[in-house]
């Protein structure tokens, strides 16, 4: 026992040796991208596709070939530099949809990601869908917390964490996935998504024990997720995120985003206060390229920082070469994307803030065109079997802008919108799993993560009070009847029946809406593409000139919700040697532990 205890104290001398071995002050530069989403060519300031009078008047923004300059640039200008991207290259517009994964892997070897978490959308189209993007890679894809085990051909191709060295000086990397992939996506009953912050924390540990002093957590989990990593797990130094899409900033934001906190955000991590984790991310769609730039002490301890996500507008000129690709891929999907099938005379909006917090026309459009694929045989006591269609606000992923001359409506605007081309199927269901699905819809409501199971709808019109506790939020349901001669609205019985139009992410228990899969009394798999769907009922209903109509009402709710504080102090705590004591301090007592368990 003697011996093994000498052993385990030599053990930990090496490792505070080699913790404390650098002798001189390390600068790094992590430049940063998450939830591009498909956007290799530049996009309006909504996401949405960039009109030629948008472009000639300088209102269009990222693009993969901008995106590249920039990296250039800064690769040129300093050294020690990293790019990584924090998940969701996949879905999100027409490109993804004839591509697949392909674009997304030959664009980012192209930019030389050094490397990539997984996000849950990469799973959209189940591993097999995966697999040949990351055969395709020339970069580390990392997830800590997936255990793929039971898949091989997928296990194979990922890593809980990589590290880099520069002039002698290790970075190491850690990958994280929100664990809630398997209700969100489709990555199948083998892989399983373990917690988050034990997984990150695991490898932490094990990166320290390398000598490791500065690590990155990169993941794909959410903001809120994010701050949790920087204020529980013992040695990550900095934490670079997405999945939330959230917009950080310092200073006067350059477009017309509103920043949630400050970039970076400081976390002074409850176990040492006096430490500093920064937590980034860079909103989406690419419109930013995160710039992050961190000076580490000797001990490996975040002695300062700065930088901000830069603005990829028109003054930055599109890289020659990745131009010359967009372009060669544009041919093939030029066609389709053109193709006409309606005008709009007013803005469809399908923005994330809007589809994801309250009532949109788009998302009104959508569901009325889900009812509307059930407009058959009508009978004397009966408009339709389905009165009622419920749509989740992360399915919509994008808006549909009138100001492109004449307003058309294109076959690329409706893919853009919808890209995971569900079946649009019918349920029946009892009232009251109807309203515990309405409760489900604002039980996570937040301005600030504002999650995709959302609730837009058609045939019912429902009133919250965000001020009530979770679950307990539905204040008044009115059903549209279906078994009348004309339309009109009543009281959401709880025992009876009611037929919906429903996609099938959606039935099948998807973002938590297990009732629609668990308590449904029948269900039919139609096959009718959502797309398909939309794209009839605009043709249909072309002009459109869709509003807002009162289908999702708020009462009691405060104006303006408040946003986070920063925990970044009034100044720099001066407390070098206490930082880098307690550091080296909480790495040993976690070894320790680790030993004295093993």
């Amino acid at each position: 026992m003697q011996k093994l205890i000498t052993i385990n104290l030599t053990f930990l001398f090496i490792i505070a040796c080699v913790a404390l071995s650098t002798t001189a002050d390390f600068n790094l530069t992590i430049l940063h991208t998450n939830d591009v989403h498909a956007r290799f060519e530049e996009a309006n300031r909504f996401g949405g596709s960039c009109s030629s009078s948008d472009a000639q008047n300088g209102r269009c923004f990222g693009g993969v070939a901008r995106r590249a300059t920039m990296i250039n640039k800064i690769r040129g200008e300093r050294s020690s530099v990293l790019l990584l991207d924090a998940g969701d290259q996949f879905q999100g517009t027409l490109w993804f949809y004839v591509f697949k994964g392909t674009a997304c892997s030959n664009f980012m070897n192209q930019l030389g990601y050094s490397a990539m978490a997984l996000g849950n959308h990469e799973f959209d189209n189940k591993v097999s869908g995966l697999l040949p993007f990351l055969e395709n890679t020339t970069f580390p894809i990392l997830s800590a917390n997936i255990n793929a085990s039971k898949t091989p051909a997928l296990d194979s191709k990922l890593s809980k964490s990589t590290t880099f060295t520069f002039n002698g000086q290790k970075v190491g990397v850690i990958g994280y996935i929100t664990a809630d992939t398997t209700e969100i996506s489709n990555p199948g009953p083998d892989v399983i998504f373990n917690s988050v912050i034990a997984a990150v924390q695991e490898e932490a540990t094990k990166l320290a024990q390398q000598g490791i002093n500065i690590i990155i957590a990169l993941g794909h989990a959410g903001f809120d997720m994010d701050k949790a990593i920087a204020d529980k797990v013992v040695g990550v130094d900095i934490v670079v995120g997405g999945h939330t899409d959230t917009f950080l900033y310092t200073g006067t934001p350059p477009s017309n985003e509103v920043p949630v906190g400050p970039y970076p955000t400081v976390i002074n991590p409850s176990y040492n206060s006096s430490r500093k984790v920064l937590v980034v991310q860079d909103f989406y769609f690419g419109k930013y390229l995160g710039d992050l730039q961190v000076v580490f002490d000797n001990f490996g301890e975040v002695k300062s920082y700065g930088g901000n996500p830069i603005l990829l507008n028109s003054s930055i000129a599109k890289d020659g070469t990745v131009q010359a690709m967009v372009t060669e891929y544009k041919k093939q999907v030029t066609s389709e994307t053109q193709k006409e099938i309606g005008k709009t005379y007013v803005f469809l909006d399908g923005q994330r803030s809007t589809v994801r917090l309250r009532e949109s026309n788009l998302g009104n459009l959508i569901t009325d065109a889900m009812v509307h694929q059930y407009l058959k045989n009508p009978t004397s006591a009966s408009w339709t079997d389905v009165g009622i269609a419920v749509m989740n606000g992360g399915g919509i992923r994008s808006p549909i802008d009138p100001t492109r001359p004449p307003g058309a409506v294109t076959v690329g605007d409706i893919l853009t919108v919808l890209p995971f081309r569900n079946s649009i199927d019918v349920l029946e269901i009892k009232g009251m799993f109807i309203r515990q699905a309405l409760e489900v819809s604002v039980r996570d409501y937040s301005t600030i993560s504002t999650p995709g199971r959302f609730l837009q709808m058609s045939g019912l019109r429902v009133t919250y009070n965000l001020n009530n506790n979770p679950m307990n939020r539905v204040v008044k349901v009115e059903a549209r009847c279906n078994k009348c001669n004309v339309p009109s609205y009543g009281p959401l019985i709880d025992n009876q029946n009611y037929k919906i139009a429903i996609n099938t992410f959606l039935a099948s228990g998807g973002d938590g809406y297990y009732m629609f899969r668990d308590n449904r009394t029948s269900y039919q798999i139609t096959g009718y593409l959502d797309t398909d769907v939309v794209t009839t009922y605009v043709k249909k209903l072309s002009p459109i000139n869709i509003g807002i109509e009162d289908r999702i009402r708020f009462i009691n709710q405060t104006a303006s919700p408040p946003q986070p504080t920063s925990t970044l102090p009034g100044c720099v705590n001066s407390a070098i040697t206490m930082q880098q004591l307690n550091k080296t301090l909480i790495f040993l007592i976690s070894l320790i532990l680790i030993l004295a368990i093993n």
